[in-house]
């Protein structure tokens, strides 16, 4: 029987998988925010220094970036998305730019935001250069994909937008929602070997392995990343013969892309699926995509869902 954790279906793009890859390490990196040293300046990933002195009109090429921004009080102030931001509802009705990986240049600058942010995997240099060119601040920051960095991006972007107070009261809330949900997962008496597959659609068959925040939520969750463990890093298209070898006993994928194949059946019949021990009693596990990916607000709550899925016999602790 399949075990499915009913978590809203949200249409997310591909690009969530390209904003997970290529950020943090193995080994979380400092909570130090890099401001500038005039207040009114970002000092970017990208080494590029921004003015920030205006965030009255803002676009957000990220979804974990929009729900940040709502979270700090200042979503009236958000003009533009891109086509991760799935949640909250409201940002949704937005105008969006495009993917924040491959965004248009010149519908953001048709909006006229007074700033925009997005992270290293977002756009190209001609794009990033033309709206730039047109005399708008864009600020880029890292991504992340452990639970430590979270904290780190929130201070980032609340300190841009001049909403620290209100960042540090965000970050004790997903501290502490992600603290209760260690605590629980220290409570089990199993390690389930769990894998990550990313689906959307036939054509999009991914593992997840180290170094994506999949690893560290499997980790967090006193499960074994099976895929990490095979060797399997960040992203890799998926491998009938690897699978079957690491041989998981639960799967996890996303809500969405779960409904696209069209179900359990469909998705049994990916490669290598059906000879595992999850394919054999139908153990997969489905979360909506930027809750479970996004490194966000509600990152807390995500790793509660996934701690109670992996171990039911907690679920009521």
């Amino acid at each position: 029987m399949s075990r499915l954790v009913p978590v809203a279906s949200l249409l997310v793009g591909i690009a969530l998988v390209a904003s997970a890859c290529g950020g943090d390490s193995q080994t979380p990196p400092s909570t130090t925010v890099a401001i500038a040293e005039d207040p009114d300046s970002f000092l970017g990933a990208d080494g590029v220094e921004v003015d920030v002195a205006d965030p009255s009109r803002i676009i957000a090429l990220n979804g974990d970036i929009t729900e940040i921004l709502f979270e700090l009080g200042v979503g009236d102030s958000v003009i533009g998305i891109d086509l991760t931001t799935t949640y909250p509802e409201e940002a949704t009705a937005l105008p969006d730019v495009g993917l924040g990986r491959s965004f248009d240049a010149e519908a953001v600058i048709a909006l006229q935001p007074t700033l925009v942010i997005g992270d290293t995997q977002v756009g190209d240099e001609t794009s990033i250069d033309r709206v730039r060119a047109a005399g708008i601040p864009l600020a880029i920051i890292e991504p992340t994909a452990t639970l430590e960095s979270v904290e780190r991006k929130i201070a980032t972007i609340a300190s841009m937008v001049d909403r620290e107070q209100e960042g540090a009261e965000l970050i004790d809330r997903v501290n502490s929602e992600i603290d209760a949900a260690l605590e629980l997962a220290s409570q089990a008496t199993t390690t389930p070997d769990a894998a990550y597959l990313y689906v959307r659609g036939p054509e999009t068959l991914l593992m997840f392995g180290n170094g994506m925040p999949t690893h560290f939520m499997i980790e967090a969750a006193a499960g074994e990343d099976v895929m990490g463990a095979a060797g399997v890093t960040f992203a890799e298209p998926l491998s009938a013969e690897r699978l079957v070898t690491a041989d998981p006993e639960v799967i996890i994928t996303s809500t969405q892309g779960f409904e696209i194949l069209g179900g359990l059946d469909t998705f049994l019949a990916l490669p290598g699926v059906a000879d595992t021990r999850a394919g054999a009693s139908g153990s997969v596990i489905t979360f909506d995509e930027a809750m479970f990916l996004g490194m966000g607000p509600r990152v807390g709550q995500a790793l509660q869902l996934l701690v109670e899925a992996l171990h039911p016999e907690l679920s009521g602790s």
